[in-house]
């Protein structure tokens, strides 16, 4: 383009996202960004991107990898209308673009293979969906096919990633790898977005099939700990509840408060800490206990507990 008709261009992009029209003022948005950057070395896309954006009050999340940048268009006047994921990269004739799969999702990493500046082999992005209970992960990977352009190989949602939470893409030795740290809805308990969880990370490494799952955890904390022996006491599996406590007599203790029947769900006390040594819990209505904890190498345990007054709520 020359300067006209970027200017020209920026013009009509402006118009397109003051009007609503997501799909043409993103496509607008991306030519534009696509003639400046042919312009400009790929190691100063990203930030070439950001600041162009800014200038022109478009919104847009940036990442970069390699040689690969991608950029998550939206309407800062009405952030949560749509969003657009278009990917740049350095092909053999130049500057490229592409619009990804992905729309409507906020943007949150970028990896690709090979990681040095030249063009990509295959691309990953991970993705977040708002929801009710929080933001969910979601990852889409990418291959270089016939004609210069990529193709979608993967995706993996919520229910491979773990439910509600986030990730990352890590380098491990030679290797590339997602970790996502994410929490399910506990069994017996009501959680609000910013409550305590049971966190479990997930370990995925990118393979020329896609990401394949390595292993998965459980993160260790005073919440998941009563969760568990909660879930134990009700299901009367004495063995896993004993797990949970450092005094046997415990296991008993809570039989005799009847915490093995049902009496409304468990919640944690407001503005509760999750990796705290004593933790308030409500159950249903009226009841409140005060919860102690004992942490060793990572491992927590219940030490004791005892009614309480519900004035802290």
């Amino acid at each position: 383009m020359n300067a006209d008709s970027v200017a020209a261009a920026i013009a009509n992009a402006q118009e397109e996202w003051d009007s609503g029209a997501g799909d043409d003022a993103a496509r607008l948005t991306a030519a534009v960004l696509l003639s400046d950057l042919r312009r400009r070395p790929i190691t100063s896309w990203s930030e070439r991107a950001r600041t162009l954006l800014d200038s022109l009050g478009i919104g847009g999340e940036v990442g970069a990898s390699g040689g690969a940048v991608l950029v998550n268009l939206f309407s800062r006047s009405d952030p949560d209308h749509g969003s657009w994921p278009y990917l740049f990269w350095l092909g053999e004739r130049g500057a490229r673009l592409q619009l990804l799969e992905g729309r409507d999702l906020r943007f949150s990493a970028l990896a690709a293979l090979p990681t040095t500046p030249t063009p990509p082999v295959s691309v990953a992005s991970l993705f977040l969906r708002r929801s009710g209970a929080g933001r969910q992960p979601i990852l889409m990977a990418w291959r270089a096919a016939a004609g210069g352009t990529f193709s979608l190989l993967q995706t993996l949602g919520p229910d491979s990633l773990g439910g509600f939470g986030s990730g990352e893409f890590a380098m491990e030795d030679t290797t590339l790898e997602l970790h996502t740290r994410t929490w399910r809805p506990a069994k017996l308990f009501e959680e609000c977005s910013t409550c305590p969880h049971v966190y479990e990370v997930h370990h995925f490494v990118w393979t020329d099939a896609g990401f394949m799952r390595l292993n998965d955890e459980e993160v260790g904390s005073p919440y998941s700990t009563f969760v568990r022996f909660i879930q134990a006491v009700v299901e009367n599996d004495r063995d896993a509840g004993m797990a949970q406590l450092a005094d046997a007599s415990l296991w008993d203790q809570a039989r005799r408060l009847q915490w093995n029947q049902p009496r409304g769900l468990w919640r944690a006390a407001p503005s509760s800490d999750e990796t705290a040594h004593e933790m308030v819990f409500f159950r249903g209505e009226q009841e409140a206990y005060r919860v102690t904890f004992e942490g060793r190498a990572g491992r927590w345990t219940i030490t004791g507990f005892t009614p309480t007054t519900r004035s802290v709520e």
